[in-house]
């Protein structure tokens, strides 16, 4: 056998080289189709990211607006019809949107935005709450209620939230 490979110790070359090259064509490949598919993910998530921030700038936005209307603007019902519809329409958006992105999440990125989902969905409930006390004379709680949720939820709560989401894709992106 040691003298078979001393006699055609050129040709074993060739041949082990033309294989060694087949292996590395092959392996190769295999990199490419990963790291195109590991883009295309990327990419999928950016977009989805760049959605989920518009659909809850659009769902905050219009729940922010309604808040300034019971406050400052005027009491008709079809005002406040024109706002439940915006609220309704923006809301929908938004939750489909949270669910699009939880595809590309972690578990702590998934709670996250459900805590983001779920203090919006409190405060379109309060809404609807106060607008039920809104023709009576009675001081409903609710009027404090939507205070504090200006004050507390839109200037503290919801920015603490987006700007962990915002680290946390940050960090998936290699972005510090």
């Amino acid at each position: 056998m040691l003298e078979f490979i001393v006699e055609n110790w050129s040709q074993i070359t060739v041949l082990l080289a033309m294989l060694g090259y087949i292996i590395k064509l092959f392996l190769e490949s295999r990199m490419k189709k990963k790291e195109i598919t590991f883009m295309k993910v990327q990419e999928m998530k950016l977009t989805e990211t760049k959605m989920f921030f518009l659909g809850y700038q659009s769902f905050s936005i219009s729940l922010e607006q309604f808040i300034n209307q019971i406050f400052f603007g005027s009491h008709s019902k079809d005002v406040f019809n024109k706002y439940r519809t915006n609220v309704r329409e923006s809301h929908i958006d938004f939750e489909y949107k949270c669910m699009t992105l939880k595809l590309f999440l972690k578990d702590d990125d998934l709670q996250t935005i459900d805590d983001i989902s779920e203090i919006l969905k409190t405060i379109k409930v309060d809404i609807e709450r106060s607008l039920i006390y809104l023709d009576k004379d009675v001081d409903s709680e609710y009027w404090g209620k939507l205070k504090e949720i200006k004050s507390e939820k839109f200037r503290k709560e919801l920015p603490e939230l987006i700007k962990k989401i915002e680290t946390s894709l940050r960090k998936s992106y290699n972005v510090v």
